[in-house]
């Protein structure tokens, strides 16, 4: 990335585009390793305005430390604005600004091309955050396959939608997303 290019991007971009490049390497790294164990990624995509669902994100952070999950498996862009990191990763799955605030669950496999999307609450919590929501089920499966309780399963979750996940797997949409930004810049 040039000084000049540097400067025209946003706070939310640098920062948005730098998480892209971890993310990226991460999942590159546990490609080369032979794979995850962990069974699941979470991606957050919000806006800087919704709390409720950065209360969410800190959630999974909380429970994905607990259960041994890397950088990689936990990401949130928009948290300082909309990026461009944000909308090409909306895209390449099919969707498009109007969905944000959304959690989107990939499964690790590294032949899994399918991404289960759950909206969240735009703006400020309404009170405690309850875990009998969509996205507390599918923590609750995340838990659950992590631990070896079970696999990981969230078809029969209320208010969860499966959606594939366009154009291939989780770490060939990262790495189209990481090349197109990077020659912009």
């Amino acid at each position: 990335m040039t000084a000049a290019s540097e400067q025209q991007l946003s706070h939310a971009d640098r920062h948005d585009l730098d998480k892209l490049a971890r993310w990226k390497a991460g999942l590159d790294a546990a490609a080369e390793s032979g794979g995850s164990l962990f069974p699941a990624c979470a991606i957050f995509l919000v806006t800087g305005e919704d709390r409720a669902s950065h209360d969410i994100f800190r959630r999974y952070r909380s429970a994905f430390e607990e259960l041994g999950g890397g950088f990689h498996h936990l990401v949130i862009f928009g948290q300082h604005g909309v990026s461009t990191t944000q909308r090409a990763f909306l895209a390449e799955v099919g969707l498009d600004q109007g969905s944000v605030p959304l959690l989107v669950i990939a499964p690790m496999a590294a032949d899994s091309n399918t991404g289960y999307c759950i909206e969240l609450q735009k703006g400020d919590p309404d009170g405690e955050l309850d875990e009998s929501q969509s996205w507390g089920a599918a923590l609750k499966s995340i838990r659950a396959e992590a631990s070896g309780q079970s696999s990981l399963s969230l078809h029969d979750v209320d208010g969860v939608r499966c959606a594939g996940l366009l154009r291939g797997s989780l770490a060939d949409i990262v790495g189209r997303v990481f090349t197109e930004l990077s020659e912009k810049t």
